[in-house]
């Protein structure tokens, strides 16, 4: 009887060990702390994969362990645990979680929280910097940022970009941001941004309005960008470690002809007449190189022949970690780019150590120090455009394989790959950069903080350069070689005072002062050789070689510079904003020096008011603002005038002598804009979408401009602050979570797109009314944007039957280009020229996908850039239709082929008439930027492998692109001296597919 009791006890106990064991259903309902259901929260069982997500009524039933525990989640608001306690139905209310708002974000000279921020201020972090793999950061945002126009400058490794954040404002002077890191103000801006390894870079901080600009006075014009490097955190120490290998080709190569059409090119270029005949080929082809080509059927691609395979590689190792007192974040890092050019190369290390350290509850000092030093083999500008002019009858070896200087027996065209001889033509570019900056920190009293900032700034430079004899440069005659040192030294010093305090319950105070004091010093030492001994010493020895040329120079500036900022709000939802800026600078002369730069802005964060209480919306401000900064394009010295050798008699001797390069103009200063910006953050459904829209007009007056002055004066130009622009756009970005089940699947979807037009205001030409007119000489028109092409408009190609029309209108004959008659007086005369477009895009911007689903991760990236007008060389310098050199594979007219699409080749022409106006295509376009596939491993084999994470990533970048433009790229970095022109000195760009591993211990 015992052992049946026993026996019955036991399977009673076994069959709820079973029920637990299996769990039992729970049920029940999910809604905030007002009672309103949240659909779509997130109900998972602790510590397995069990999971599932409430309906529409915020209803959920799920299976689990009567001892367990839920975790319940949903977007806006606090995970919780609730132990299930053998109940079956467990109710849960969610807290709103402010995180999202009470996320602290870098300002300029502090932080505030991102809900209380009232200017146009944006942010990227780390992860999205992650998404594109390149050795510049600042590349890394291209297509991610409204209102933030990247455009790559070309396929050289290491290249950098241009960026515009909301277009530009000046004419002649610069329209680069200032990049500031870690509080230090970059001297070379962009140029120097290449020193940074990205993955050492927590977020950037995009400052785009004058009001949040303005705190940075005289600098502030274009925008700045504030860059963070990663800290280290409390805790235990944590080891990263990231690898990645990617093999790259050409993203697209331009047609050009091949044997059979250039054959067919040259014949009809030497037509007796537009419709005679043409001559037999020994009349045409004089070349024996060529004639032997004809009858082997032989044709040379020597596109093909100089652009191949490149890869790129990038290494890096972190280790941060630290104690409540003491935290640290160090890294190395290794990159390397092997271009689609066998000379061309980027490598670059870089180290880095973040200290900070908290001495008692008074004292903290911190130091960031890093150093990087790159090679840059910038490589032959030759090859590009040798490739691409060179007869495809030419051969590149003779028949012991040998390169071959001459492929024919034309001397123009030189043979490209000797350009990429080993040791044939260096052109290596070396910077060696130290940034330490160091703060020390002292809490005064409470809410009074006092920081003092020293940060030098330490850039080695070296660019040695060699041309041998048979190259492109000196086309047989002795090499030549040159090296060029520039070492700069800049060191900033800051002192910040930040009162913060609560005046009351509603209201708060945010006072904050600031010093600073910047100095910068270049020195530049050139030497040029020609004659060079033997061609193994490259530049190494310029001492043994004949005509040298040294030069040496320096150049030195100082900016001192206060600034006081008040943040007030009440009740954290009228928020207000006020700065002042006193900027004085050694560039200006007596009593132009200083300048002083304002801004303004307020905010109302309508979502505090009860009367949005039960809506979907979770976040609403509205925000304006007004400020007013400048450019300091204003070079040293420039305004004492400077001097220049010059050459003149001294009796029946020559001698050399001095006189000044420029008029000096004392009153010269900074440009100035003026921008008024009114914008709205938004959050709904309980943060599941997040967004921002903002309109903005920017005056900039004072304009640095050279005026043009008679020949009598001895000077063709003076700068000066003359002039006018208007720009002005609309911006607009959305962060959307579609879905979002941690445990199931996963889609985010992130858009930008922003758009602006620009226009001349005002100029240094005026009518005799004192109205402003256009400057047709500098190609400058009184409202229309910066940089326009102003040209005949081409309508077609005279045909056949328009003998006399060709002849009354432009002196031409049929098979040349016509152009449209704007004035209709049936002439062609300059006032039919107009103009054609501009390189200001209609719109551009981003659109980001990324799904998961149980540690996989699919990322599709898009950028486009719509609208924009291009000026393609490649249409003029390689569509001469002169058929002595190779051509576009274009169709061309001829008696057989009337088209209108070329005009007639003609030996007699180097270029045809009007031939610019082949060159203007509207360069719209769509990119594949990235598309990336990601595994997690299971947490169970990382743990095995004493890991925290250990992710697997294949990725491709610009695999794929969309334009009506045939070219390497329809994407052209805007320079201040070349806007949306592409040619043949142009590498072309690039397309990857890569492996990382990125790891974590």
């Amino acid at each position: 009887m015992q052992m049946i009791k026993f026996l019955f006890l036991s399977i009673v106990v076994a069959l709820l060990s079973i029920q637990a064991s299996f769990g039992q259903q729970v049920s029940g309902t999910v809604t905030d702390t007002e009672g309103i259901p949240l659909p779509g929260a997130t109900v998972v069982v602790k510590g397995t994969t069990t999971g599932t997500t409430a309906d529409f009524d915020g209803n959920y039933s799920i299976t689990a362990p009567s001892d367990g525990t839920l975790v319940f989640s949903y977007i806006g608001y606090k995970r919780t645990e609730v132990l299930v306690d053998g109940r079956s139905t467990v109710n849960i209310s969610l807290e709103e979680d402010s995180a999202l708002l009470d996320e602290v974000v870098v300002v300029g000279y502090g932080t505030q929280k991102k809900g209380e921020v009232t200017a146009a201020i944006a942010s990227v972090e780390a992860e999205q910097l992650s998404i594109v793999q390149t050795s510049s950061t600042i590349d890394a945002v291209k297509g991610q940022v409204s209102g933030v126009d990247i455009q790559s400058a070309g396929g050289r490794p290491g290249q950098t970009s241009s960026v515009r954040i909301r277009g530009r404002r000046s004419i002649t002077a610069s329209n680069d941001p200032l990049y500031v890191v870690d509080g230090i103000p970059l001297i070379d801006g962009s140029e120097s941004m290449s020193d940074i390894n990205p993955q050492d870079i927590a977020s950037l901080q995009i400052l785009k309005d004058a009001a949040a600009t303005a705190v940075y006075g005289s600098r502030g014009a274009n925008g700045v960008i504030l860059v963070t490097t990663e800290r280290g955190r409390v805790g235990k120490t944590q080891v990263r470690y990231s690898s990645q290998i990617g093999l790259t080709s050409a993203t697209r190569l331009v047609d050009m002809m091949n044997g059979e059409e250039y054959a067919a090119l040259k014949r009809e270029a030497r037509r007796s007449s537009w419709d005679g005949t043409i001559p037999p080929d020994a009349e045409v082809f004089f070349d024996p190189i060529e004639l032997e080509s004809l009858e082997q059927g032989r044709s040379t691609d020597w596109l093909d022949l100089v652009v191949g395979n490149g890869y790129q590689t990038n290494h890096q190792l972190g280790v941060s970690g630290g104690s409540e007192n003491t935290t640290f974040n160090t890294s190395i890092g290794y990159f390397k780019e092997k271009g689609i050019i066998s000379n061309q190369d980027y490598e670059r290390f870089t180290g880095r150590v973040n200290v900070d350290h908290r001495i008692n509850d008074i004292f903290k000092i911190g130091a960031s120090f890093m150093i990087s030093n790159s090679v840059q083999n910038w490589g032959s500008s030759a090859t590009i455009g040798e490739a691409l002019a060179n007869n495809p009858l030419g051969v590149p070896y003779d028949a012991d394989g040998e390169l071959l200087f001459l492929p024919t027996n034309d001397g123009i065209r030189t043979n490209p790959l000797n350009e990429l001889v080993d040791g044939a033509y260096i052109d290596e570019r070396k910077w060696t950069r130290i940034f330490a900056p160091v703060y020390l920190d002292i809490d005064i009293a409470e809410g009074l903080q006092w920081r003092t900032l020293f940060g030098p700034d330490i850039r080695l430079g070296r660019r040695g350069q060699f041309r041998g004899s048979l190259t492109n440069d000196n086309r047989g005659g002795p090499g030549d070689a040159s090296v060029d040192h520039s070492d700069n030294f800049a060191y900033t010093i800051e002192n910040l005072l930040t009162y913060d305090k609560s005046i009351g319950e509603n209201h708060n105070l945010k006072v904050t002062l600031l010093q600073s004091t910047q100095s910068s010093r270049t020195e530049r030492t050139l030497a040029s050789v020609t004659g060079i001994p033997y061609e193994s010493q490259a530049f190494y020895n310029l001492g043994s070689a004949d005509n040298s040329i040294v030069e040496s120079r320096l150049t030195e500036w100082t900016l001192n510079s206060y600034m006081g900022r008040l943040n007030y709000d009440i009740n954290g939802k009228y928020l207000f904003q006020a700065s002042l800026r006193a900027d004085g600078s050694s560039r200006l002369a007596e009593g132009n020096k200083w300048n002083y730069f304002p801004g303004f802005s307020a905010g109302w964060r309508i979502s505090e008011e009860s009367f949005l209480n039960e809506t979907a919306i979770s976040q609403l401000m509205l925000r304006a603002s007004y400020g007013e900064v400048g450019n300091t394009s204003v070079a040293p010295y420039q305004t004492a005038g400077r001097l220049q050798n010059v050459a003149y008699a001294f009796g029946e001797e020559n001698a050399l002598g001095f006189a000044l390069s420029e008029i000096p103009n004392a009153n010269l200063s900074w440009e100035v804009s003026k921008t008024l910006d009114i914008g709205m953050d938004f959050g709904l459904f309980n943060g599941r979408v997040n967004g921002a829209m903002d309109w903005f007009r920017t005056n900039t007056v004072d304009i640095l401009l050279n005026r043009s002055l008679p020949f009598t004066s001895g000077y063709d130009n003076i700068l000066q602050n003359i002039g006018a622009t208007r720009t002005q756009g609309l911006e607009f970005a959305v962060n959307t979570k579609i879905f979002n089940n941690p445990n199931g699947f996963s889609w985010n979807l992130d858009f930008n797109i922003a758009g602006y037009t620009e226009e001349i205001v005002e100029l240094a030409l005026k009518d005799e009314n004192g109205n402003p007119i256009d400057d047709v000489g500098n190609g400058w028109f009184i409202g229309q944007p910066i940089n326009v092409i102003f040209d005949y408009e081409k309508i077609g190609i005279y045909q056949a039957d328009e003998v006399a029309l060709a002849n009354s209108q432009e002196q031409k004959v049929p098979g040349e280009i016509r152009l449209l008659d704007l004035d209709g007086d049936g002439l062609i005369t300059p006032e039919d020229r107009t103009i054609q477009g501009t390189d200001t895009p209609d719109y551009y911007g981003g659109l980001n996908n990324r799904f998961s689903y149980k540690g996989i991760e699919l990322g599709i990236f898009f950028y486009f850039r719509q609208g924009q007008t291009i000026t393609s060389n490649f249409h003029s310098g390689n569509n001469s239709l002169f058929a002595r050199y190779n051509n576009l594979d274009v169709d061309y007219w001829t008696i057989n082929n009337p088209s209108n699409a070329n005009p007639r080749p003609n030996e007699n022409q180097e270029s045809p008439r009007n031939g610019s106006t082949l060159r203007y295509f509207d360069s719209s376009f769509i990119k594949l930027r990235n598309i990336s596939l990601s595994y997690s491993l299971p947490g169970s084999f990382v743990d095995k492998l004493g890991m925290e994470d250990l992710r697997l990533i294949i990725s491709g970048q610009n695999l794929w692109f969309i334009t009506d433009y045939e070219t390497f790229d329809p994407e052209v970095a805007e320079s201040d001296n070349d806007a949306g022109t592409l040619g043949s000195g142009v590498v072309p760009s690039s397309k990857m597919v890569s492996l990382s591993l990125r790891a974590r211990f």
